[in-house]
């Protein structure tokens, strides 16, 4: 991996794919990462941080469209 995050994060989720051949020869054009965090108090809070090829921060429109997919967009059982 190289550079810090989203340049890390970028990396890590092309690399996590290595193998997945519905993705052979594709490039990761973007991408959103949803995290919880857990205090010491006990209090949850969500984070969210999204990217493209060297770490560019996309649009707000193109983040909440990603999200949207995530959430009601069908899913391929072969991925």
């Amino acid at each position: 991996m190289s550079g810090g995050p989203p340049e890390g994060l970028h990396d890590a989720i092309e690399a996590s794919q290595d193998g997945n051949d519905r993705l052979q020869q594709s490039v990761l054009v973007g991408w959103v990462v949803v995290a919880e965090w857990a205090g010491v108090d006990g209090a949850r809070t969500l984070t969210r941080m999204s990217g493209t090829p060297g770490g560019a921060i996309p649009p707000e429109w193109q983040t909440r469209g990603y999200l949207h997919e995530a959430l009601f967009g069908r899913w391929n059982a072969d991925s």
